[in-house]
Parts: C-alpha cells; structure tokens; sequence
C-alpha cells in the first residue's frame, strides 16, 4: 500500500499484519522515492516482475500513475478513498495553502487544520489524533512539499482506468469529503469492469477508521488472484 499525504506505513499496521500471512508485503518509503528526479521510475525498479498496488489517499493516485506507466506489471489495483481526477485551480489552491501553513506553522498546524476532514466519527479523530500527528512530524519539509507539489499538479487518471484490465476495487467511505460519492462514480464510470465498495458511517481515514472491514476487503481481493501470480501489497515504513 502507497500511503497518502503526510502519512507513513504507521497508517496501514492492521492491514499488514493480517496481509503477510496471504502476500508477500512491501513497504514503500516516501522518504527514499523523493530523493530521486523520477521517483516512479525508481520504485519500478525496486519491485518485482508484477505486483499489486494498494494506494490510499494520495497513494491512490500515485498508484494510478504507476499502472500509467507500467500497466503490464500491475496485476491488480486498490484505490482506497482516493481519486483519478487530475489537479484544478481548487486543488492547486489547497495545496498551495496547505504548504504555506506548512512553512509557517509548521507541520502540527497542517495536521490540526486537516484532522476535521480525516474522519467522520468523534472518537476516531480523538482516537488517531496523535498518530496523524506524529506521522506529520515525521514526514521532512522536502518530502511534503513533493507531496503538496504534485498533489496541485497531478495527471489526469480517469484515462489511464479506462485502458487497464487489472482487476481494480475502488473502496470509499459513505462520508468522505476529501473523496466523495461522485469522484467514486467517475472512476467507476470511466471503468466499468471496476467493483466499488462504500463504508457506511466512514469518512476518509479508512485505513484507521474501519480497519477490519478494509482488511476484509483487501484479503478477498487478494484471494481472487491466479495462483501462479505474485501479489505485493505495497506499505510505507
């Protein structure tokens, strides 16, 4: 799994402990791929002949632009309360003001100002507050900027969807308002062979907000696979 914005393998604990009984996990750090001028092209280089993606968040996109570029390699593709829309003026903008909080207030302020959209339910958020925050301080000023850089420049996705044949699941929460319902119909629309499954009473933190059900959901995926495939869920540590 490809973790999102200011976030590390720390987000996705659950779903790797229970994975590495089924595939063989890898672990992908944002720290190491952004050192590089051509960050996919080096991760695309350190993974096996063909894997499965797991993107969460801005993981999600990133993992859409790995399938671009390599789609014979991808066996299958999770795109987790995540998106393939390319950036807009809105976004731009949001990232744009994200990374002067950033620079200004550091990255605490970030987490703080964003946390009310992360998750749905109360206790959620009081639950992972410090998570959030601790991944957000451990996350160095070169790699977000990347990250917001990128995230307010991104590619159009919804193209690349539309030509793969990898089996591809879609997994959203029913309240999620960084990724809602109508960007979920749009991948969908823009590939029909694809499966969605939404999360009642979720927003968009899936990974920590209701990690059994995404678990769940990830392990029936995987177990869909041909048995002579090699399967790499793909995690940050």
């Amino acid at each position: 799994m490809i973790p999102g914005t200011l976030c590390d393998g720390r987000l996705f604990d659950r779903q790797a402990r229970r994975l590495r009984s089924q595939v063989q996990v890898v672990r992908v750090d944002w720290q190491h791929l952004q050192q590089a001028a051509d960050p996919i092209d080096v991760l695309l280089r350190r993974l096996p002949p063909r894997f499965s993606l797991a993107g969460f968040s801005l993981g999600g996109l990133w993992a859409v632009q790995l399938m671009a570029r390599a789609p014979e390699r991808v066996e299958r593709l999770a795109l987790i309360a995540s998106n393939a829309e390319a950036s807009s003026r809105r976004v731009a903008r949001r990232s744009a003001r994200l990374w002067r909080l950033w620079r200004t207030r550091g990255p605490a302020a970030v987490a703080r100002v964003c946390k009310p959209a992360y998750f749905h339910q109360h206790r959620s958020r009081q639950q992972h507050a410090r998570l959030v925050k601790e991944m957000a301080l451990a996350t160095s000023t070169r790699v977000a900027k990347a990250q917001f850089d990128w995230a307010g420049h991104r590619p159009d996705g919804l193209q690349v969807l539309a030509r793969t044949s990898a089996p591809t699941l879609l997994i959203s929460g029913a309240l999620d308002r960084l990724c809602p319902r109508a960007l979920q119909q749009r991948m969908l629309a823009a590939a029909p062979t694809a499966q969605w499954a939404e999360l009642p009473r979720c927003g968009h933190f899936l990974p920590l907000e209701a990690p059994a059900r995404l678990t769940r959901l990830l392990v029936s995926w995987l177990a869909e696979r041909s048995p002579v495939s090699l399967e790499n869920i793909l995690d940050h540590t």
